[in-house]
């Protein structure tokens, strides 16, 4: 029995000379179909009309292969682009940073990073690079909601492509993602003016570069609320923001201590 190397299910699909994984998409393995034996003298013509083509068919004016004949790395680019449209969809990503994904992801194929990295992976990795490049501000958990990846895994993901394909990307300022949780934790207006108000005295003091963008706007909306009186409970500022309670704890203090 088959394992997919990818998700680690047995779900393996075994159809026209292919093996795939039926959960997560990967093609396992594509073996080249037999040519059939001709004798001489025979009328060597497909008999169906399909066939007469090999393989490639014009398709509005261009030229596709048939499935058949995409090599496994052609059929897992034809598959991570399908998926890289679905989730630019949902996270409401525009055009040009929905192809940048896809040329960083390609880029990543053949540089075979997926060896030590997986390819759902390098989907979501991509994306994830693509919006930083283009200032699209997406936190992980964003990225990575509703699929089978975790933010651990983006993360380590991403650095690996960053570091092989040598890209350079701004860190995502936390004031920028501050509207969206905002909204999602309900926060008043004044609780939304202190808590830039705290942002803006941490990007002023420079301590705090290089951490995650969520981690700092967590503890700032805490100390916020704290302020204002509103209630939001470490837990459900942190199930938003995608982070544990104890690193909301432990962020704060630090901002207090400045």
């Amino acid at each position: 029995m088959h394992k997919c190397p990818e998700c680690g299910n047995q779900n393996i699909a075994y159809e026209n000379a292919e093996i795939s994984c039926r959960d997560c998409g990967l093609v396992i393995e594509d073996n080249e179909i037999e040519q059939p034996y001709i004798s001489e003298g025979t009328q060597q013509h497909a008999t169906h009309p399909y066939l007469t083509r090999a393989g490639s068919q014009p398709v509005e004016g261009r030229i596709y292969k048939s499935t058949w004949m995409l090599s496994t790395r052609e059929k897992n680019l034809q598959m991570a682009v399908n998926k890289i449209d679905l989730v630019s969809s949902r996270l409401k990503i525009p055009e040009f940073v929905k192809k940048e994904a896809v040329l960083i992801f390609k880029k990543s194929l053949y540089s075979n990073i997926a060896k030590s990295t997986g390819i759902n992976s390098i989907i979501y990795a991509s994306i994830y690079i693509a919006c930083n490049i283009h200032g699209i501000p997406k936190t992980p958990l964003e990225i990575t909601a509703y699929t089978e990846i975790d933010t651990v895994q983006l993360i380590y993901t991403y650095k690996k492509i960053k570091k092989v394909l040598d890209i350079k990307t701004k860190p995502i300022d936390p004031i920028d993602i501050l509207p969206r949780f905002a909204s999602n934790l309900g926060l008043t207006q004044q609780t939304i003016t202190i808590t830039a108000e705290i942002l803006a005295k941490i990007r002023a003091s420079g301590k705090f570069e290089g951490r995650k963008p969520e981690t700092i706007l967590a503890g700032a909306i805490y100390l916020a609320s704290k302020q204002t009186g509103e209630i939001k409970t470490q837990r459900k500022i942190a199930n938003t923001l995608g982070i544990i309670e104890a690193t909301i704890r432990k962020i704060s203090k630090e901002i207090i201590l400045g």
